[in-house]
This record gives C-alpha cells, sequence and structure tokens, in this order.
C-alpha cells in the first residue's frame, strides 16, 4: 500500500502479528547464556584497524587486510603467498552478487608475500570504484582461480566533500504528526530533541523535477516529494532537532525492489542490489539525498535507517524465503552497505542504520528471523567482507503490543540473551548484545543504538488508560538516559491514529481530535523527580530503582 510519509502505518498485518506474539507466550524459552554487563570502558575508543574477520581461502593463505581510498586512488593491502602461472595477482572489482572469478581487473601485482594494488576511485565516473568489492584472482594451471577474501571500500568518508556538524543534542524523540512537523516551536515546547520521519523512496523516484547526474548516467527524483525534505529538514536544524529518515522500499519502487521480493503483497520489500540496472539507481539514490542532506542549502539528515523492522522478513521486508537466513541477510549486508558508502561518501558525519524489530527469538520462523539471529548473521557477512561503521535501530515495543504496563513482569522479558523479547524494561540485553567484541565498529566502540520506534497504548479497550500510557513513557525515556548506548528514543507518535486504535494500539500522546493526553505532559517532564513518582505510583513500582544502567 501507499505509507504516508508522515509515519509507519502499521496497516493491516498488525492483527497477525499480534496473534503471533500471543502465541509466542505459550512457547517455552530455550536456555541461553546470558552475556556480561558491557562495561562503561567499553565505549572508548581504541586504535582503528582495518582487519577483518574474513579469513582468506585456506588453500592459498592469500589475505586482503586493508581496501582504502587515498586520495582520488583506491589502495588495496595484501599478504600471503600463492604460485601463479605469470607471477602476477590481479585484482578484480566486483558487484555485489558477483563472486569468484567474476568481474574485471582492475590492477596486478606481483605474486609474494606482500602485495599493493593502487587505481583511480573514479568517483562520480563511469568507473567508479566507490561500491565494488575485490578479490585477486590469479592463473593456476592455465585456469583463472580466487586467492583471497572478498572486500569492499573501508572509509568511504574520505571521498566526502561535507563533514556537517551533527544535531547530537539530546535523546529525546518523537513521530511527529503530519500537521505539527513544521511547527517546530511546538516540538521545542515538548522538549522533543530529534524526530524520525519516512521516506518512501518509491514515491521519490516516480517522477521528476530534481535533476541528479551521478556516475555519468543522468536521474530525475520527483521534484513534489523531495520539495517536503527541503521544507521539513532545515527547518528542524534550525530549530536545533536531530532528523533520521528512514528509507522504505514501497511497491511502487519498480526496479528498485530486489528480484528475490517482487510479485508478493507486502508493506516493504529488500532493496535491489542484484540487477544492474536497480543497482545503479540505488546507488545513485543514496549518493543524491546524501548530498542533498549534507548542508548543502537543504538541511542535514544526521541519520539514515534503512528500512522498517527487516528482520520480520514476511510483512516488513519481504523476500522469498528461499533465500533463507543467510542469503537474507547476505542481501541486506549489500543494500546496507550501498547507502552507507554513497551516504558517508557525500557527509563523513552521517551515520546508517540497520532496522530490527522486538522479537529477539524469533515467534514464528516462517515469517519472521529474530533480531539476535539476523544481527549475528548480518555482522557475519559483514566483517567477512570488511567491516564498516553501521549503527543499529530497534523497536522495543511492549509485549504484547497492547500490555498496559511496561514494568509487568513476562516469562518471554527476561534479563538475559533467552529472553524472547526486548522491551524497554530489558533494553539492557540488546546493548550487552551490541557490546560483544565481535559487534564492535572499525574503532573498537559500540555501535550507536537508536530506538526509533516506541509506543504505549492508552486504549481502554485492552485494560490501559491515559495514566497509564503516560507512566510507561516516562519509564521509557529514564531508561534510554541511563544507557550509554543508546542516543536516542523515538516516541510513537504525536497524535494518535484511527486504523491502530481499531487494534487496542492508542498510542498518540494526543488523541484524534488534538486533545492533549497525560502522555503530553509528562514526556515534557520525564526526567522531573516529581513525574518520576507519580509515574512510579501507577505503574506499582519505583521508576529508578528499576532503571538498569548502562
Amino acid at each position: 500500500m501507499r505509507v504516508s510519509i508522515f509515519g509507519k502505518d502499521r496497516g493491516k498485518l498488525m492483527r497477525a502479528r499480534l496473534i503471533s506474539m500471543l502465541t509466542a507466550a505459550a512457547l517455552a524459552v530455550s536456555t541461553l547464556a546470558a552475556l556480561p554487563v558491557c562495561a562503561a570502558s567499553t565505549s572508548a575508543a581504541k586504535k582503528k584497524s582495518t582487519r577483518t574477520a574474513a579469513a582468506a581461502k585456506a588453500a592459498t593463505g592469500v589475505t586482503i587486510s586493508s581496501v582504502v581510498i587515498q586520495g582520488k586512488n583506491v589502495v588495496v593491502t595484501a599478504t600471503g603467498v600463492a604460485a601463479t602461472d605469470d607471477g602476477l595477482y590481479h585484482l578484480y572489482a566486483q558487484d555485489p552478487a558477483m563472486s569468484g572469478v567474476q568481474g574485471a581487473e582492475v590492477a596486478k601485482a606481483p605474486a609474494g608475500a606482500a602485495a599493493v594494488f593502487t587505481f583511480p576511485l573514479g568517483n562520480n565516473t563511469a568507473a567508479s570504484m566507490l561500491y565494488k568489492k575485490f578479490t585477486i584472482v590469479g592463473v593456476s594451471s592455465g585456469a583463472l582461480k580466487d586467492l583471497s577474501n572478498d572486500m569492499y571500500i573501508l572509509n568511504p568518508e574520505a571521498a566526502a566533500a561535507h563533514t556537517q556538524a551533527r544535531h547530537d543534542g539530546g535523546k529525546k524523540g518523537l513521530l511527529p504528526a503530519a500537521e505539527t512537523i513544521r511547527d517546530t516551536k511546538t516540538l521545542k515546547a515538548m522538549g522533543v530533541n530529534q524526530i524520525s520521519y519516512n521516506l518512501p523512496v518509491g514515491d521519490m523516484i516516480s517522477g521528476g523535477g530534481v535533476n541528479y547526474s551521478y556516475n555519468g548516467k543522468n536521474y530525475s527524483f520527483n521534484a513534489g516529494i523531495v520539495g517536503q525534505y527541503d521544507v521539513i529538514v532545515p527547518a528542524m536544524n534550525a530549530a536545533g532537532i536531530q532528523v533520521n529518515l528512514i528509507l522504505l522500499c514501497g511497491a511502487n519502487s519498480g526496479i528498485l525492489i530486489h528480484p528475490l521480493s517482487r510479485g508478493v503483497g507486502a508493506n516493504y520489500y529488500m532493496f535491489n542490489t542484484v540487477d544492474q540496472a536497480g543497482l545503479e539507481e540505488l546507488e545513485a539514490v543514496a549518493s543524491f539525498l546524501g548530498q542533498r542532506y549534507s548542508g548543502t542549502g537543504h538541511g542535514t539528515v544526521d541519520n539514515w535507517i534503512v528500512g522498517n523492522e527487516v528482520n520480520a522478513r514476511n510483512e516488513w521486508n519481504y523476500m522469498d524465503p528461499s533465500a533463507g537466513l543467510a542469503g537474507f541477510a547476505k542481501a541486506y549486508a549489500d543494500e546496507l552497505r550501498v547507502f552507507y558508502n554513497g551516504i558517508k561518501s557525500q557527509n563523513a558525519n552521517a551515520r546508517v542504520y540497520a532496522a530490527t524489530d522486538q522479537e529477539w527469538q524469533s515467534d514464528n520462523p516462517a515469517l519472521h528471523y529474530g533480531s539476535r539471529e539476523f544481527l549475528t548473521q548480518l555482522n557475519a557477512q559483514i566483517t567477512s567482507e570488511g567491516n564498516f561503521d553501521w549503527s543499529l535501530s530497534n523497536h522495543p515495543y511492549n509485549f504484547p503490543l497492547y500490555e498496559p504496563n511496561t514494568l509487568t513482569s513476562k516469562p518471554q522479558v527476561t534479563h538475559n540473551q533467552a529472553s524472547r523479547y526486548i522491551t524497554m524494561s530489558n533494553i539492557d540485553v540488546l546493548t550487552d548484545f551490541m557490546c560483544q567484541k565481535q559487534f564492535l565498529n572499525p574503532a573498537g566502540q559500540v555501535r550507536s543504538i537508536v530506538l526509533s520506534e516506541v509506543g504505549f497504548t492508552s486504549s481502554a479497550a485492552v485494560g490501559s488508560n491515559e495514566l497509564m500510557q503516560a507512566a510507561d513513557v516516562v519509564f521509557a525515556i529514564n531508561q534510554a538516559n541511563v544507557n550509554q548506548h543508546i542516543d536516542g528514543i523515538i516516541i510513537n507518535r504525536q497524535r494518535s491514529d484511527v486504523s491502530e486504535i481499531a487494534q487496542g494500539l492508542d498510542y498518540g500522546l494526543i488523541g484524534v481530535n488534538g486533545a492533549p493526553k497525560q502522555a503530553y505532559t509528562w514526556f515534557m517532564t520525564a526526567e522531573s523527580p516529581d513525574t518520576i513518582a507519580a509515574a512510579s505510583a501507577v505503574l506499582g513500582k519505583d521508576i529508578t530503582a528499576s532503571l538498569v544502567v548502562r
């Protein structure tokens, strides 16, 4: 369906998700070892390393250890020895879907214990290397053989024309209502530090008027859609409000939809990095967005979230199940890297986020991957081809979605890795997981984590009320504040949505009639001792004592 840019319409599949989550309540919880608490020192900067977790081809011992931009060139460094007929290593550039000896030779070097390849980056030309991965090929017994691991460029920010100052003014955020999206005075009065906002890419490419030339080809984007962001983004910047844009691949996205995601009705789909035409247009979209919203007269977007709840494969990031978890993770890793390289090559300070939901262990493997297993597979795929500084977005709704009290004990919500769900009451499970050594960014730091959609219902139909909703909001904001690894919490939403209310999910801080609820007031004063005390009385537990500090 067509999705409003003003916020995600959870749509007709929400009811199926509710039923699925209720079914999960009856499932037994498997025993998993708890992770150690992430120490405060974990996020301290460490010496930057370009080493990857990828092992070189065991039979050859040739390892690409670094692919970096230096000036206008790309420099690839490799170690290890493999015998070749011509005494040479041939460096091939490949598109994401290529493997083995596919691709085109871009450089060569003598076969030896150490090899260095240098060749032009060709940024914004038909010969651009920005999105390529590289592998070493050799001639052995008269045949071409793949001799090394694959690796992408590790520092696309080195090509950036802009390094825009970020708007990191605070964690408290809101999904704004359509009619107030430009009313920055109201948002500032509410104490909003950041907003999230949808960008349906299909809408942007379905039309013209904004021309963009990239890598030797001309593109034109919908002037009406682009024009809305041209107004909103700088207005938020001027008010000191940080902007998170969510990049969505809807049904109208044409060749940008992955070939294994076509022909089935879903809310959103995997982006296409397989077909040449689709890949090239996706690269152009990434570069255009990064360039336009890098302080070039249209404001600056600090944070870009790629997709929505992508581990919920069936509804929110459809891909044919035949791909399996490994194929799904690879496809998403490829699109995440395209957006990362395109955006970071324009604005070095931008962040690019992977998008997950609250199902830590899958409640229905036929439809959804658990965030835990998905992140494990995604990280393994990324590090095998060159670790980059991706960040993480998560949606820690209550379990079930319409649970009125976030502090109600549930066997499915625990403070260890066996937990089936991630909510605000056990968000430490997610951040502890991301503190593991293998999940750290290339600088050895814990990745940025933004809770880009968190909502609490006030619907009497499911046993809640406005006070209970308000108290949940207070707990959530304070829990985010005491976790050093969380950089933002976006409350969903400013105004209630009629379609959600019909399902018992009255998330708005104001009603559909525009009348503020208790949550509106307590959102503004969430850190106040008086508000915390009042909210504690509503929840029946001391909020301060219930907070898990990280």
